[in-house]
């Protein structure tokens, strides 16, 4: 009788996490009917190029992290084959403090200098890797421009946290090889590591006894020291400069041209299309972007907003640059009304960004204009939300002066499955409405259980999640 008990129970637990796979749920019923989506965005009549700018979230551990949507487009929704997307290439930020050979920034950890040289500040360097696609029954060009932004935050992960478990915890031996190999750029893979410390090190560090138990130890290593202490970095004074990475990197993403020559057979061209033309002469969407950020990454891409002050910099070639940047993150944002968020930390971090000026103040614009102005504090939220919707808003009037009912509106859709310990449902931000819907990453087992992992990890293969952002007709509807 005990055995037939217990296996009635793992046959509905198994049918009761398959029954819920599926579902979308929403706030508001029919919120899911009034979406944009990439679909709509591909099927535009001119079939101009369509980029999802994609940055990833936090624990990441080599390049590769948009292959699960990019398979996913493919395999679950059957709109290409796998080995149809094409890699067309890998850039890097080149300007500033990112200039080739330049010494690091003069950044120290208790007295420790965080990069000792130009060779480890040059490892360090985040990167975007373009990948284009034609998709079945979609007529325009797709490209993903996968930002990875983990390079910069390895040096102080590996020698200052991964380094030190040992003597407490245990070691943690796959990041211990993580930190303590070199290998040569390979964005396709998961290459750009660099040796933060010897192999003699690592090894000697390998081999201690491990002290906590087995479970929380483990969640130790991986959740905190390698995953949270990325939140962290990213609000300490290094999220100034990796925002400054990121908004070369848009740029880049910008001036790559999806329609030109050899990129049906992986040929580079980067840098071939003039968005500083277009933005001079033209008021049309001849690009559309579509933000898909997972986690950490929503709060960073939306830091780009952060605009540095006109004339802010030490020489003419840093007001130069800072203005470039600036343009080529209005352009980017002027084309983009969409954007999808995978697990959400945005009311988590928001508390590291209190807002104390008074409330009728709080659009002053009151950063500095010093030299460092690239690398202040970033605003909260609400100022950069309605930076966005007020850029978003003046362009879909220069393009359609006189047809009110084709401006299109800003849209934000926040995806959380609510056994994801590291998501929270995102509020209103301003006159910004956002979107929040709820889905089940894995199987749930006797109610009781989801895998954290999967709970956290499994947006962008979630058949649900899909369907929603593709317009597929066979969408679930929202509960």
């Amino acid at each position: 009788m005990r055995n037939w008990i217990s296996t009635g129970l793992l046959v509905a637990g198994l049918c009761s996490a398959i029954t819920a796979h599926a579902k979308v749920t929403a706030d508001a019923k029919d919120a899911v009917k009034s979406l944009m989506t990439i679909g709509d965005a591909l099927d535009s009549p001119d079939h101009h190029p369509v980029h999802i700018l994609y940055v990833h979230g936090i624990d990441e551990i080599g390049a590769g992290d948009s292959a699960t949507l990019r398979n996913s487009i493919c395999t679950r929704l059957n709109l290409c084959a796998i080995s149809d997307w094409k890699n067309a290439g890998a850039e890097f930020p080149d300007r500033g403090e990112f200039t080739p050979g330049a010494q690091p920034p003069d950044m120290n950890y208790l007295g420790t200098p965080v990069w000792k040289d130009a060779e480890e500040w040059r490892a360090s360097a985040p990167f975007v890797v373009h990948w284009v696609v034609h998709l079945r029954n979609h007529p325009a060009t797709l490209v993903v421009d996968e930002i990875n932004w983990w390079p910069l935050v390895l040096a102080i992960k590996c020698r200052h946290i991964v380094a030190a478990e040992p003597y407490l915890s245990g070691p943690n031996r796959p990041l211990l090889d993580v930190c303590s190999q070199q290998s040569k750029q390979d964005p396709d893979g998961l290459g750009h590591f660099y040796r933060w410390i010897t192999t003699e090190q690592a090894a000697k560090l390998a081999a201690m006894k491990p002290h906590g138990a087995l479970v929380n130890r483990s969640l130790k290593g991986g959740l905190v020291d390698w995953g949270l202490s990325d939140v962290v970095l990213v609000v300490s004074p290094i999220g100034g400069i990796l925002r400054d990475a990121i908004r070369q990197l848009m740029a880049k993403s910008a001036a790559f041209d999806p329609n030109g020559n050899g990129i049906a057979s992986g040929g580079d061209a980067r840098g071939r299309y003039d968005w500083r033309a277009q933005m001079r002469g033209r008021n049309t969407i001849d690009q559309e972007f579509i933000g898909v950020a997972h986690s950490l990454g929503g709060y960073l891409l939306f830091n780009t907003l952060n605009a540095v002050p006109p004339g802010a910099g030490t020489t003419a070639a840093d007001v130069a640059r800072n203005s470039d940047e600036n343009n080529a993150v209005e352009y980017i944002f002027q084309r983009t009304s969409l954007f999808y968020f995978f697990a959400n930390q945005l009311e988590m971090l928001e508390i590291t960004n209190l807002d104390s000026r008074p409330a009728a103040d709080q659009n002053a614009d009151k950063r500095p204009a010093a030299a460092n102005a690239a690398h202040a504090q970033a605003a909260n939220f609400r100022e950069l939300f309605d930076r966005w919707q007020q850029i978003q808003s003046s362009f879909q009037v220069a393009v359609h002066p006189s047809d009110a009912a084709a401006r299109k509106t800003i849209q934000v859709v926040a995806w959380s499955d609510p056994s994801d310990v590291l998501t929270w449902r995102v509020p209103r931000i301003g006159s910004v409405d956002v979107i929040n819907l709820y889905v089940q990453n894995a199987p749930h087992w006797l109610w009781l259980f989801e895998s954290p992992t999967s709970a956290h990890a499994n947006y962008a293969q979630n058949k649900g999640v899909l369907r929603v952002m593709f317009n597929d007709s066979k969408a679930p509807r929202p509960q």
